[in-house]
């Protein structure tokens, strides 16, 4: 089951992540948690209040209309194997490669996949490791 999950984050895709990560936390005063590796630029993970962002630079880089537009809404996960095979068997869209993991992120890395809702809105589960 799915249902009632503690909210974990929110994606936001940007072409110059550098610019806004810094705009958000001297305009709105977001705190820097986490930056990690990612190719050649940083993911971010912003915080502010209850309030966590995860800014990412696209690649290729998106339309003026897409940039800085929410790709996801993140859910946290304690048995990501659970969750997944929960949303398999129920049929819902995985818009992963299934389960994926990224090692750079936080001490022991993360793994999580993504469904899409009957709108097209993704909602990924993450377990940090």
């Amino acid at each position: 089951m799915i249902k009632n999950r503690k909210h974990g984050h929110i994606g936001l895709a940007t072409n110059d992540v550098e610019k806004d990560a810094k705009w958000y936390v001297d305009v709105l005063g977001f705190e820097v948690i986490g930056k990690f590796p990612n190719g050649g630029n940083y993911v971010y993970f912003l915080k502010n209040c209850d309030v966590v962002y995860e800014m990412y630079q696209a690649d290729p880089p998106l339309s003026a209309e897409t940039a800085g537009k929410i790709d996801h809404y993140s859910f946290d996960s304690t048995d990501i194997e659970a969750d997944y095979k929960y949303c398999v068997e129920q049929g819902y869209p995985i818009t992963t490669n299934g389960i994926e993991e990224l090692s750079t992120f936080w001490e022991k890395g993360v793994r999580y996949f993504k469904i899409a809702s009957p709108t097209g809105e993704q909602l990924e589960f993450c377990q940090i490791l």
